[in-house]
């Protein structure tokens, strides 16, 4: 990434974070998302990479919980090493079968899940690397070069990330609307 390019990009993260930080009061669900958004962008690659991912990973983990009728039978589920959705693989999985994402977030899921894997499980790993720049230039919500301007790799996945926690932030609020509930079935 050129110094161009990096300045580029903090300087739409500063332009995010300020409006962000005055959405905060009226919108409490915001304030992870701003402290996740001034850590991020600090990151080293495999720490976006691997940060983007474990942030998607808890909202899809809200989002499951804010669904499932009983909150104790839910965390059996969704947390403990045995727990059946306490992957990222196996919460998206069951954000699709459940109809809670739709399916263009459920590709982007699946993408960033496919980077974070790439780069926790390669010593060397480069968002120059054929395959991760294969997954990026695959992800439906990143910046697409315009003009003279480029998007790196990093800026790809950086900027579908954001917009895919933006998009989920609020779903578990929305969700819990439609909460399963439990109920007599005919014999």
């Amino acid at each position: 990434m050129t110094e161009a390019e990096k300045e580029r990009r903090l300087d739409a993260v500063r332009r995010v974070r300020k409006r962000v930080l005055a959405l905060e009061e009226k919108y409490p669900h915001l304030l992870g998302f701003g402290e996740f958004l001034d850590d991020f962008n600090k990151e080293t690659e495999r720490g976006a990479a691997l940060a983007a991912a474990a942030f998607i990973d808890d909202l899809l983990q809200q989002i499951l919980a804010a669904f499932l009728v009983n909150k104790a039978s839910a965390n059996k589920l969704l947390s403990g090493s045995n727990a059946p959705l306490s992957s990222f693989s196996a919460r998206i999985a069951a954000v699709r079968a459940l109809g809670l994402l739709s399916e263009t977030e459920c590709q982007e899921c699946e993408l960033i899940r496919k980077v974070r894997n790439e780069f926790a499980h390669q010593v060397k790993m480069s968002f120059d690397d054929k395959k991760i720049q294969g997954f990026c230039s695959s992800l439906t919500y990143r910046a697409k070069p315009y003009a003279d301007v480029t998007v790196s790799t990093r800026g790809a996945f950086t900027t579908a990330a954001i917009a895919l926690i933006v998009n989920l932030t609020n779903r578990p609020n929305h969700v819990a609307r439609q909460k399963l509930t439990a109920r007599e079935w005919p014999r």
